[in-house]
């Protein structure tokens, strides 16, 4: 490519049309709808010269947008379209300039009886916007010599890049403020310069993926969807772009951002209420299902009830519900309820939900037989449940029995998977222990949850409250990467001889609410309770997402 077709290409893709722009489509009256729990779209279109449907031949034709319009029109969801506020040239301060100054324009779509209109009042009113834009504020910094090798100041492209990411979001935020539920979707760039030597497609690949990161990063915090472009126009550049000296796309090129910007809408768009169609079990074998009426059910004559593909009931309007019986426990079902008009006309969207009928649970068994009034009941069978404790094989859990030291390591480590590090034995007094319950111990050395006294763990005696509240802290610690650090002191008396440790552990308990002593005690030197260390367990594991 010559510099001069380059500039040209450059240009085409800043410039700013002075154009006295008509309605490409008169709006016209509604043929008679299909019966639709869809609300009626109104599509507002804003952006650059590819939202207004710039040609390769620079002249303004139909775009994306236009494209996307009919799909809604053909669906028979669409209320409006316009896209008289996409502009050739323009850049996201002109997006923001428009928002400031609230524009009036020329109205160019689908549906409308007036000729202009205003930009504030537009984004109020619609359903669905797109947003294309920032292309102009980057391109311009990013030229190409005699050869066709890319010319540029890093800084000022990378500031002009970080510009589009900003008043990307300000764009959003603007949008947002003045219509919240407003549906936006964002257009990705894709490769303009398919025509360039392929030593120098790297380059420009780089830059597009660094515009669409900054598109991207200016999206955070808010709903709008990105529509990715930039893979489906490289599957077939030259036909999509069919000028060399031009960077704007054919109507096939079109139409392929068309489906891109539909594809999203399909899965992200909110057809319909949450609770348009709904199922609630009645027994072991039987739903029933209940929906919402069509928008206008002035002439609807009945609703049809399918399974998967097969019809399997039909009711009269105005009734809603409908009940299936004979189903399968533990099997999903697809349900789908389609309205049908008295002159036979079927709903082209149909309502559709899955659903599970879970089998009944047996009756439930006692688990412990010595904890049916024990205060610790239900975290008791929840630590059980989740593996941390077992109980005896009397089916007794002996609540009220003190937890020894090795027993306390060992359910810590399970629950958090942890494996010792070395081969060696720290401690000298497991001899008589399983080698699994040394390995819980080793692991628990290994990784900084316990400690002994030269050379002995002492497994047999009992974990103290203090000793399981360190434990408890350094496992946090050991599971999140980070110490816990409470930020209040806890208030209990009873604690003040003990290590800051010890103290700031303790603390961390009792700010997670894990331990709330008693009557203002914590009572450190006591024995740990097997039902106290479940609570304590459990409560700290569901505290470090374990």
């Amino acid at each position: 490519m010559t510099k001069k077709s380059i500039s040209y290409v450059v240009m085409a893709f800043a410039l700013v049309l002075q154009i006295a722009v008509m309605p490409l489509q008169a709006s016209a009256a509604d043929p008679e709808k299909a019966p639709t729990w869809i609300s009626p779209i109104n599509y507002l279109a804003l952006g650059d010269s590819l939202a207004a449907g710039v040609t390769p031949n620079n002249e303004l034709g139909k775009g994306y947008t236009d494209f996307l319009a009919e799909e809604l029109a053909t669906s028979e969801v669409l209320q409006a379209s316009n896209k008289g506020f996409s502009y050739p040239g323009y850049k996201t301060d002109d997006v923001l300039k428009d928002f400031e100054m609230d524009v009036t324009k020329p109205i160019i779509g689908i549906g409308h009886s007036e000729k202009t209109a205003t930009l504030r009042q537009s984004v109020k009113e619609a359903n669905l916007i797109t947003l294309t834009i920032g292309a102009n504020d980057v391109l311009p910094k990013f030229t190409f010599d005699d050869k066709g090798t890319p010319q540029f100041n890093a800084e000022e492209l990378q500031a002009a890049i970080m510009k589009v990411g900003m008043n990307t979001q300000k764009i959003l935020t603007k949008i947002y403020q003045l219509n919240p539920s407003a549906q936006v979707y964002v257009m990705g760039y894709y490769n303009p310069f398919p025509y360039l030597s392929p030593q120098n497609q790297p380059i420009v690949n780089q830059l597009v993926v660094t515009l669409n990161d900054a598109i991207k990063k200016g999206m955070t915090g808010t709903t709008a969807q990105f529509v990715d472009t930039s893979k489906k126009i490289a599957e077939d550049p030259y036909t999509y772009l069919p000028n060399p000296e031009n960077i704007h796309l054919s109507q096939a090129g079109y139409k392929v951002v068309m489906e891109a910007f539909h594809k999203s809408l399909m899965e992200n768009y909110s057809w319909f209420a949450k609770d348009a169609l709904t199922v609630s079990a009645k027994n072991a074998t039987t739903v029933e299902l209940n929906w919402k009426p069509v928008i206008d059910t002035g002439m609807i004559s009945t609703y049809q009830v399918f399974i998967g593909d097969k019809m399997v009931g039909e009711v009269m309007s105005p009734v809603l519900s409908y009940e299936m019986i004979d189903l399968e426990p533990n099997k999903e079902y697809h349900f789908s309820v389609q309205a049908v008009d008295q002159n036979g006309k079927k709903s082209k969207q149909h309502l559709h939900t899955k659903y599970t009928l879970e089998k009944e649970p047996a009756e439930p068994t006692v688990m412990f037989t010595d904890i049916t009034d024990h205060w610790a009941k239900d975290v008791i069978e929840m630590a059980a449940m989740k593996g941390i404790v077992s109980g005896y094989a009397d089916h007794t859990f002996r609540p009220e029995k003190s937890l020894t030291r090795a027993q306390a390591t060992s359910i810590i480590v399970r629950a958090l998977d942890l494996k010792p590090k070395s081969k060696k034995w720290a401690f000298n007094d497991l001899a008589d222990y399983a080698d699994s319950t040394k390995m819980d111990i080793q692991a628990a050395f290994d990784h900084g949850l316990v400690s002994g006294v030269n050379g002995h763990f002492m497994p047999n005696k009992p974990i103290t409250r203090a000793q399981l509240a360190l434990v408890l802290s350094r496992t946090y610690e050991v599971a999140t990467g980070k110490p816990f650090a409470p930020t209040v002191a806890a208030p209990f008396t009873d604690i003040k001889k003990f290590s800051k440790d010890t103290q700031w552990a303790i603390a961390g308990l009792y700010q997670m609410n894990i331990a709330t002593g008693d009557n203002g005690k914590f009572m450190p030197n006591h024995a740990t309770t097997r039902a106290h260390a479940a609570k304590m367990i459990v409560h700290s594991m569901e505290a470090i997402g374990q």
